[in-house]
């Protein structure tokens, strides 16, 4: 099963935003971009804790409310 958006997604694995991947303007500014490629590197510890995600060569602690706003691309 694909997952819908970001924080869902696998550590580890490179995924793609979707056409309309996000309508947050902070991270369409950090460069969430439709068609970017991006992955999970870490998760906290805690449930509802932080993730560390790689959008090109660029990393980002993101909370899962955020996460959640980035829509990927089914396989």
């Amino acid at each position: 099963m694909h997952p819908s958006n970001l924080s869902q997604a696998p550590v580890g694995q490179w995924q793609r935003i979707a056409a309309g991947g996000s309508s947050n303007a902070r991270l369409l500014e950090l460069g969430f971009l439709p068609h970017e490629q991006v992955r999970v590197l870490r998760r906290s510890w805690f449930r509802r804790g932080a993730l560390v995600v790689q959008v090109g060569p660029a990393v980002f602690g993101l909370r899962p409310s955020e996460a959640s706003q980035i829509l990927l691309e089914a396989a």
